[in-house]
Order: C-alpha cells, then sequence, then structure tokens
C-alpha cells in the first residue's frame, strides 16, 4: 500500500475535486486522478463517481475514507514517536491562527518554543477564526489560536490570552457625532472581531444591521490604515489600538465597546497525546495541560 494515494484520496474527498486537490498537492490533475486509480486498482472497487453536481462517494469509497483517516493518523504518530525516540523533537508543527493571536499572543511563545526545540519547523497560516479552526478540524495544522471559544466535542482548548473591544477613529472625527450614526469599517463573517462586535452591539441593543457600513476588509493593519485617513470608525482590539496609537497612528480610541473577551488555543483531543502538540501547549500554556485533560475546558 502506498500511503500517497491513501492521503490524495483523502485530499481530493476533503477538497470535492480533483483539480483542487492538486493545486494543494502541488500535482497534475491527471497525476492525482492516476493516484486515486491506483488506490482503487489495489482495492478492487471504485471509490468515486463523478456527478452532474461534483464528486460523490460510493459505499466502498465511505468506508475507504474513514479507514484512509485512521491509518494516517496512525501513521503520523507512528513517524512523530520515532522522531522523539532520542528525546529530541523534530519535524513541523502547524498552526492556523487568527490576526490577533498572530500578532500579539503567538509569536512570544513560539520564539520560546522554537529556541527550546530548534529541530522543529513552525509553519504558521494566518487567517480568520473560523478558517483557522476549519484548517484545525481537516488536520491541515495540529494547533489553532483564535477569537472565538469552539464548541466542538473533537477538540480540547485553553486560554491564550484577552483583551477588550474598542471603538477607534480618526484623529479628525468630532465627538460630537454620535458614533453610531457614523460610518464602519467592518471585519470579515468568519472574523472572531466582528462576532464578538456582534455581540457587544446587541448588548448595547444595537443591530450591526444599522450600522452605515463603509467597507468590509480581513486585514487588521488596512483596516487601521483606513481609520486613519478618516473613511470610517472601526471596532477593534485594544491591543491592536494601543499598538497603533504607541506607533504614532493619527487614530484615537472614542470608546469602549466591550468588557474582556477571551483568545484560545485549540488543538484536536486525538492529538494531545502528539508530542509536538503537547511540547508547545506545555510553553503556551504552562501549567494549564493538566487541566484539560479530559475536559477540552478551561
Amino acid at each position: 500500500m502506498d500511503l500517497r494515494n491513501l492521503e490524495t484520496f483523502m485530499k481530493v474527498c476533503d477538497l470535492g475535486s480533483f483539480t483542487a486537490a492538486a493545486d494543494v498537492l502541488q500535482l497534475t490533475q491527471p497525476g492525482v486522478s492516476k493516484q486515486v486509480q491506483r488506490l482503487e486498482a489495489e482495492l478492487g472497487v471504485t471509490l468515486l463517481q463523478r456527478r452532474e453536481n461534483g464528486l460523490q462517494l460510493t459505499e466502498a469509497g465511505r468506508e475507504t475514507y474513514h479507514a484512509a483517516k485512521e491509518i494516517s493518523a496512525q501513521w503520523q504518530a507512528l513517524v512523530e514517536s520515532c522522531r522523539t525516540a532520542n528525546n529530541t523533537l523534530s519535524g513541523q508543527l502547524r498552526l492556523g491562527a487568527s490576526s490577533i493571536p498572530s500578532k500579539y499572543l503567538l509569536p512570544q511563545r513560539l520564539s520560546v518554543f522554537r529556541r527550546t526545540y530548534p529541530g522543529v519547523e513552525l509553519s504558521v497560516d494566518v487567517c480568520d477564526s473560523q478558517e483557522a479552526l476549519d484548517l484545525l478540524y481537516a488536520r491541515e495544522v495540529e494547533i489553532a489560536g483564535v477569537g472565538s471559544k469552539p464548541v466542538s466535542t473533537e477538540v480540547a482548548f485553553s486560554e491564550l490570552g484577552s483583551d477588550q473591544l474598542v471603538i477607534v477613529a480618526g484623529a479628525e472625527f468630532f465627538t460630537e457625532i454620535p458614533w453610531v450614526k457614523a460610518p464602519f469599517l467592518l471585519r470579515e463573517s468568519g472574523s472572531g472581531t466582528r462576532r464578538a462586535t456582534q455581540r457587544a452591539l446587541t448588548d448595547r441593543g444595537i443591530s450591526m444591521d444599522t450600522l452605515r457600513q463603509a467597507a468590509q476588509t480581513n486585514d487588521p493593519d488596512l483596516m487601521m490604515n483606513l481609520v486613519e485617513s478618516g473613511i470610517g470608525l472601526a471596532v477593534v482590539s485594544s491591543l491592536q489600538a494601543e499598538d497603533a496609537i504607541r506607533a504614532g497612528k493619527r487614530v484615537r480610541i472614542v470608546e469602549e465597546l466591550s468588557s474582556q473577551r477571551s483568545f484560545y488555543l485549540v488543538w484536536l483531543r486525538d492529538r494531545d497525546k502528539n508530542p509536538l502538540v503537547r511540547a508547545f501547549i506545555e510553553i503556551a500554556l504552562p501549567n494549564r495541560l493538566a487541566e484539560n485533560e479530559g475536559n477540552g475546558e478551561p
């Protein structure tokens, strides 16, 4: 059995197309098709059928997909176990993180981890909170740093840090204008900041739909530049606002919108024995690993 064929088959299933899998795996589309065909020939069954609305797994395909997930996880565990047999960690640790954790909460922890385990290569994918969790569920990353508490029973998590939401405006914004009537710059729908903003506004009896949206962006730095230019106000992390003010940006905090909110470090329950995952948790969350085992709550 060639594990590469199994991995390719799983990627086709996860992404729903041979072309998308080829892009991610950096293979040609015919190359991906051949690997799936080899797997089908080895098993003696048809795994995928083409339909007008896309690919569809056969019954054998569904069984193979679930078995492949288990085999892949077991193989990865074996590889990691062998790598750490001499008590020296090596390999790659992949993280997905939203903007605030990636910029303000994780860098120092990543630096300490890298100095402690120089044989480990770090990979960080910066995206919004929902995308980071999706990468974790798809096993594209081992750790996620997000701005909203996960609800899946598949994961364990613990608080990584906290901040509060504030409304920022350009230096020329007149305080005589009620902020609820000013144009706003908003984060994308998958953003933890956007969800937290919606909750904070609801607590004040304000619907986000009533805000005058001037623009939407998934880049918090661009958002702050647009605020400085006077296009509109924005709800941002107090960490980001204070950082911008220290850097000399012509912005100011016009109101604190909410009380403390939390950010979380999240990992799959079935991977908490992974040496790389455990090592990072021990550094990022000192004295917290034992509290999370078996309950997934901070």
